[in-house]
């Protein structure tokens, strides 16, 4: 014969299935807005491989910041010879304004904090990894993205305006970056810089 729960027990059950219903919303709400996020962020980088933007916002992206997310080899070049020149930075915070992205937004400070202290090794990798296969995804714009290599390099070449423009770790480094983006930008090297 069945035994009926006291009424202690029932407010129990009842509260644990309440907490358990609860749970369960909060997940779907976060999982919601992970979705939502993702979708900004690929949205920000021209894609609709949500796998992809996911990728991105692990590398410590979101919707916002992404806008900026094809300019890290530009981050890149900069840092090419261990440190980055006035020249440089200042070449790379006139794309940004170019780009309609203003002073103390998050696409502009994610810049910033960029060219203030060299990303790791590991960063460096993994984000052109990705602006790879967002390129790929896309179908474009690795041309445009080592042109702007390019000017980056530039602005810091030369003493006084006179000498050789890019340097070879720059030169090295574009030529790299090329490779990883495909055969428009590895064109787009070669009749420039001549690798």
């Amino acid at each position: 014969m069945p035994i009926e729960p006291s009424d202690e027990e029932e407010r129990y059950f009842q509260a644990v299935e309440a907490e358990t219903r609860k749970k369960l919303r909060d997940s779907l709400e976060r999982n919601a807005k992970q979705l939502e996020e993702h979708a900004k962020i690929a949205g920000a980088v021209g894609t609709e491989d949500h796998s992809l933007a996911e990728r991105i916002k692990e590398l410590g992206f979101d919707g916002e910041s992404a806008a900026v997310f094809d300019l890290l080899p530009l981050v890149h070049v900069a840092w090419a010879d261990g440190t980055v020149q006035k020249g440089e930075r200042a070449a790379i915070l006139k794309i940004l304004e170019a780009r309609g992205i203003q002073p103390h937004t998050q696409p502009f400070l994610t810049i910033e904090s960029l060219l203030e202290e060299k990303p790791s090794d590991a960063f460096m990798h993994q984000s052109l990894e990705l602006l790879r296969e967002v390129v790929k995804s896309t179908g474009g714009r690795a041309d445009e993205i080592v042109d702007l290599c390019i000017k980056v390099a530039a602005a810091s070449g030369g003493f006084l305006g006179v000498g050789r423009r890019i340097g070879d770790e720059e030169k090295d480094l574009i030529a790299e970056i090329s490779v990883q983006l495909g055969n428009d930008a590895a064109s787009k090297v070669a009749k420039t810089i001549g690798e």
